[in-house]
This record gives structure tokens, C-alpha cells and sequence, in this order.
């Protein structure tokens, strides 16, 4: 890293901003508008084929969607997925600016759809109340003004609204992160032959990765080694089998890996804290056919 022109004091701070970031963005601006206030507002239902997001600038109302009716009032923010039908009504009048944006792609999401299908529309961030309320106002001011740069400065806005949001939506939810192309094969690949995987040296062979950068990717993005995740999928299958089906143990332990039971049951006694036979007991199946095998 190049030393700074000046050290830091009690007067000056060089802060630098994270250069690790979750997601890549490169939106294409479609258009950028103003509703202005006006009663008995009224729209028809309506879908297109890319995101379009509001900012409630003044006034309270409603958006429908299929999944219902939602109130908006000052300060709240709208996002509707591609292809989701909405429209927005008022009877005593609602002000909003708003943006078209495409090329919103996210790893594990569908493109131009950041929002999940189950959640409202409306968006409620009281900590960013005022930058949004700043920036909508600049990138509508951009895009009427029609100045040189103005594409440039229109992106550079949007990015910064959708950045903001994304940060907020995330939460947690790994839809809106941008995890390494490399470890989602990786885990795609254990997704789906987990049950046929005996060592961690044949996940290296056959995606043609070394040991040490297999774990360091899961530890990054999975927070637990490839094992860890390999194991955690097969509980979970011996699980499943376990309360669905009648079949002994025995051949449980077999279709989940393990040619001996006993390991098979060690193992799920140390990750559920019980063994095999008391988990079904619990949950599911209790036929005697079941309980044929060693439970040690």
C-alpha cells in the first residue's frame, strides 16, 4: 500500500473506504422522472421487464402488487422486480421521484429481481432517510438537465442509491452478496454428489483446486471448512431418511457414506447430540424394522 502524503492527527483523519466489496454493480440507467403531487391519483396495473425503484417525496398513498395492497407515506422507498405487476393510487395526493435500472445481476438471484418475491415493496430505511431523499433529488436532476457527463453522473448516482440499498436488504441474506464464482462450483459440486464423496482429495481432483484454497474459500464464504459443509450434508439427508422412512439404520449409514454404522452413528451423536435411533424416536418413524442394527 502507497505511504499517505500526511499522517493522521487529532485534527485530520485519512479514512479509507473497504475495498473488499460484496457486489460489483454496473446498472444501465432506463430513465429517471417526477410524479408530481395531485389528488385522486390513480394508476392502472401495470408490469416491465426491469427494476424500477420510487422514492415517496411527499404525501401518503398506496402500491398494490400481487401479493397486496402496502401503504406509503414521506421517506419510504418502492423497489418492484422485473415483471412484477404494481401501480400506486392516492386519494389526497402523493408525490415521487423514480428510476429504471437493468443489468442488476446477483449470483444466486435472478436478474434485475434484488427483492425477494415474499417481501413488500416498501422499503422503510430511517437511517438513510435523508441521502436517498439528496440523491433521488440529484439523479432526477441529471437526467432533466442533460448536461455533459450526465450519463456518467446519472450511474454514479443510481449506483450509490442501489449500493444503499443493498447494504440494507442484505442483512444476512446471501442472495445479495457476490460470493467467489469458484466457491459456488465448488458447493454446487458437493450439492450434488455429497452422498458419493468419500475424501476431500476427490472434491480437489475432480474441480482440479489444491486443499488449501478448497478450505480457505469455504472458511471465507461458508464460515466452515469443506468438511464440516460435506458432513452437515450428509445429517442432513440421514435425517430426512430418518423421520420419512422405516428403513434400517444400517442402510442409512450406507447410503449416506459410511460402509460402517457404528461410525455413521458416532458421528450423528456428535453433531445432534443423541444417536440415530433416539433422533427417529423423536421425530419421525418408530418401526421395529428400524431399530435392527447396533446402536453403539
Amino acid at each position: 500500500m502507497e505511504k499517505l502524503h500526511r499522517t493522521d492527527s487529532e485534527f485530520r483523519k485519512h479514512l479509507i473506504p473497504l475495498r473488499d466489496s460484496a457486489q460489483k454493480l454496473n446498472p444501465k440507467i432506463l430513465y429517471a422522472g417526477a410524479l408530481k403531487k395531485s389528488k385522486n391519483w390513480q394508476e392502472e396495473p401495470h408490469s416491465h421487464p426491469f427494476c424500477e425503484i420510487l422514492y415517496i417525496s411527499e404525501g401518503e398513498g398506496t402500491v398494490e402488487t400481487e401479493n397486496g395492497s402496502f401503504s406509503v407515506s414521506t421517506g419510504d422507498v418502492v423497489l418492484y422486480n422485473a415483471g412484477a405487476t404494481h401501480c400506486e393510487r392516492s386519494e389526497d395526493g402523493v408525490a415521487f421521484l423514480f428510476f429504471a435500472v437493468t443489468n442488476l445481476k446477483f449470483s444466486l438471484a435472478p436478474q434485475d429481481m434484488p427483492l425477494d418475491a415474499r417481501r413488500s415493496p416498501v422499503l422503510r430505511f430511517d437511517a438513510y432517510a435523508q441521502d436517498f431523499a439528496y440523491l433521488f433529488k440529484a439523479l432526477v436532476r441529471e437526467a432533466n438537465e442533460k448536461r455533459k457527463y450526465g450519463d456518467e453522473a446519472c450511474r454514479g448516482i443510481a449506483n450509490t442509491i442501489l449500493c444503499l440499498l443493498l447494504r440494507l436488504l442484505s442483512d444476512g441474506e446471501e442472495k445479495y452478496l457476490s460470493p467467489n464464482e469458484t466457491y459456488l462450483r465448488l458447493r454446487g459440486y458437493i450439492d450434488e454428489h455429497y452422498l458419493k464423496i468419500r475424501k476431500i482429495d476427490e472434491l480437489c481432483e475432480a474441480m482440479f483446486v489444491s486443499r488449501y484454497y478448497l478450505t480457505h474459500l469455504f472458511k471465507e464464504y461458508a464460515g466452515v471448512s469443506p468438511l464440516r459443509y460435506l458432513l452437515e450434508k450428509r445429517i442432513d439427508y440421514a435425517k430426512q431418511r430418518l423421520v420419512n422412512s422405516d428403513d434400517p439404520i444400517d442402510r442409512i449409514a450406507e447410503e449416506t457414506g459410511y460402509s460402517d454404522p457404528n461410525s455413521f452413528v458416532k458421528m450423528f451423536r456428535k453433531s445432534e447430540k443423541m444417536s440415530p435411533a433416539a433422533y427417529r424416536k423423536i421425530h419421525g418413524c418408530n418401526h421395529p424394522s428400524a431399530d435392527k442394527t447396533r446402536q453403539s
